[in-house]
């Protein structure tokens, strides 16, 4: 399965594309993020429905970080 991640660190703010084999897998590669300073901000399955989301919300979190 296709999953979208919204990460920022201390710079920059990007959209990562994880395939991974179940939700199940999720909750551990977030911890191995935030292991390395990386927060998520969102995220779910990568499809028709859900990309208009993530886009709207990595542009939202884009644009308050230059504030």
């Amino acid at each position: 399965m296709k999953y979208y991640f919204i990460l920022t660190d201390s710079r920059d703010a990007w959209m990562q594309f994880v395939y991974l084999p179940t939700e199940d897998y999720v909750s551990g590669y977030i911890r191995d993020l935030r292991s390395v300073g990386i927060s998520v901000h969102d995220y779910d399955l990568w499809t028709e429905e859900t990309r208009p989301i993530a886009e709207r919300t990595l542009e939202h979190i884009r644009q308050s970080m230059n504030v």
